[in-house]
């Protein structure tokens, strides 16, 4: 028996541009969640680092400098003592940690195994609330540019620590797209901070695709302190 079968040839040029165009308006989204969806490896070799010599304000410079002359850069390290360095530092890379990007219609949730950090990206909110709790990842809104991620960051508690220090001011706008293929994925961050940077700050972040099988781990950030605490009181940490 022959299946049966529809076959739809367009008559006219013009008739093929509108089915075209209707079909790429389907499916352009769910093909940009699939692109950017997944398991991510930082790809150091590509990345770009926030510039040593960034383009501080003279507040920011003050900041910064009196930050490092009353800290010690490895005894003073907040990480040793698992303190998230929190947005937009999270984007340059996560200290070379796995990324997990979750997309779903309404949201796209970041999962970053370094501290086990989730940005949750609010998907079709034209705007952010009028009082956004300050937090160290910020509220983040995003919206579809045909296959890039756009995501506008805001009400980020001001941090001086990290690769980035900013403001309570700061505004983080992040491009995320594929490239070779869906084999590697860009994060294109651009840091505007008007109390420490005199100007826009971009950086990319590159990653490549996880090998198949990949799986995000836990992130133990307090265990060690814990045996440390136990050993210096002569208790068994186990």
């Amino acid at each position: 028996m022959k299946s049966s079968r529809i076959t739809f040839r367009p008559r006219t040029t013009a008739a093929s541009a509108i089915v075209g165009a209707l079909l790429l308006a389907t499916v352009s989204p769910a093909a940009a969640q699939s692109t950017i969806a997944g398991i991510w490896l930082p790809d150091a070799s590509r990345s770009q680092r926030f510039p040593r010599e960034a383009p501080y304000t003279a507040e920011g410079e003050r900041i910064v400098s009196e930050w490092r002359a009353t800290h010690d850069p490895i005894e003073d390290d907040p990480g040793r003592f698992c303190q998230a360095p929190g947005m937009p530092s999270l984007a340059l890379g996560g200290a070379d940690y796995p990324v997990e990007i979750i997309v779903t219609p309404d949201q796209v949730t970041i999962l970053m195994e370094l501290h086990q950090q989730a940005r949750r990206v609010f998907l079709g909110q034209a705007a952010h609330p009028a009082r956004p709790l300050p937090q160290r990842n910020g509220h983040s809104i995003g919206r579809w540019e045909e296959d890039t991620l756009v995501v506008d960051t805001t009400a980020i508690s001001a941090i001086t620590y990290g690769s980035v220090p900013h403001s309570t001011e700061v505004h983080v706008v992040e491009r995320i797209y594929t490239i070779d293929e869906g084999s590697s994925l860009i994060n294109e961050v651009t840091i505007t901070d008007p109390v420490m940077y005199s100007e826009p700050v971009v950086v990319r972040q590159y990653y490549r695709a996880a090998p198949q099988g990949t799986r995000m781990l836990e992130y133990e950030c307090t265990e060690g302190m814990w045996i440390d605490h136990e050993t210096s009181r002569g208790r068994d940490p186990g």
